[in-house]
């Protein structure tokens, strides 16, 4: 023991002597350790022998706080002034870093967890499915950002750069599409004919920033009788705001930009000619600036009044199925005998 300032005084219960104050000090004389010593009560012991001091560290730990070795194989921590060290590792799924100025393990992106055991996360998309070297078309279990129910099943199309997510497919006309407000709402169909659901497919555009692929099979108006459309941006509003497609991007014929979805249970078109849905037996985001009667040469086939046809959107890819006669509708009536058409959704970044 020798003597010096009480200031910076170290002792076990506060090692770096930042407690001001000391009731065993004279004036501004009083006894310190040496180097490798602190004071406890009024003898010079061992820092080792301090309460939850860390050799190899040279640290000494407060109850409740944690040390971790420098490459995540060691943890120790402080309670009621009793240093515990254990063996620690990092799982296959983490890694060793420093966070916030704390050292250990940490789970990688995509999955959960303290770091020494992780779990894959679900799938947010077919893109987070693609990401994880998926390559195969099929099936896949989804489970979007914020998604208030349990995880659901997707169909994944991996071509076209992959990672895309099917939420509408027409093949045949097995499945109507005549559907109401609840049926959009929840989804319905099979793997041949399917609309996934307006509430699923509002969590999922409002995750990321997406974009929207059509890929069509037409009887006529095109070479070889397909195409497709690409829309830089897609994104669709809440039931509160009646699905409302907020956002469809750079692409010719872009007039459902804005529309609320329509059913013919709960009419939303802001046509005040007739119900939309109910004319064209399907749920869309119709458009009201097509709310008008036109000639036979058009595809639009319910008669509003003998001598009208009711037309409402310059593109309605639920509307009914009828092979070569159908009125799936693309690009202002150009294309109107639609045999095949999916939609789908990726990330556009």
């Amino acid at each position: 023991m020798i003597n010096g300032t009480c200031s910076g005084r170290g002792t076990c219960e506060d090692p770096n002597g930042k407690t001001r104050g000391n009731s065993h000090c004279l004036g501004n004389e009083g006894c310190t350790c040496p180097t490798g010593f602190l004071m406890n009560g009024s003898d010079c012991i061992s820092a080792s022998e301090c309460v939850c001091f860390v050799t190899e560290a040279n640290l000494f730990l407060t109850n409740g706080e944690t040390y971790c070795n420098d490459v995540c194989t060691q943890k120790c921590s402080c309670n009621n002034n009793r240093l515990i060290c254990e063996d620690y590792s990092c799982t296959t799924n983490a890694v060793c870093a420093v966070k916030n100025e704390v050292r250990q393990c940490y789970c990688n992106e995509g999955y959960e967890g303290d770091g020494e055991t992780c779990v894959s996360l679900p799938y947010r998309d077919c893109q987070d499915v693609y990401d994880a070297g998926h390559r195969q078309d099929g099936v896949y279990t989804i489970m979007p950002t914020g998604w208030p129910g349990l995880p659901f099943n997707v169909t994944c199309k991996m071509e076209n750069g992959g990672g895309w997510t099917v939420f509408q497919r027409r093949t045949d006309d097995s499945t109507s599409f005549y559907q109401n407000w609840t049926a959009y709402k929840e989804g319905f169909g099979d793997s041949r004919n399917l609309w996934l659901g307006n509430e699923k497919l509002h969590y999922l555009t409002n995750q990321s920033n997406y974009k929207l692929r059509f890929d069509i099979t037409t009887s006529s108006g095109y070479a070889d009788n397909a195409a497709y459309a690409e829309f830089t941006e897609f994104q669709i509003d809440s039931e509160s705001n009646n699905y409302t497609m907020n956002k469809l991007g750079t692409h010719s014929g872009s007039g459902n930009t804005g529309k609320q979805f329509s059913t013919h249970d709960r009419d939303n078109d802001a046509c005040d000619t007739f119900n939309c849905a109910e004319k064209h037996r399907s749920g869309w985001w119709h458009s009201n600036n097509w709310c008008s009667c036109n000639s036979d040469s058009f595809c639009s086939y319910f008669q509003y009044s003998s001598s009208c046809k009711s037309a409402c959107t310059a593109l309605n890819l639920n509307g009914v199925y009828n092979g070569g006669n159908g009125e799936m509708i693309f690009s202002k009536y150009n294309y109107c005998n639609v045999q095949f058409v999916e939609m789908k959704i990726r990330p556009s970044s």
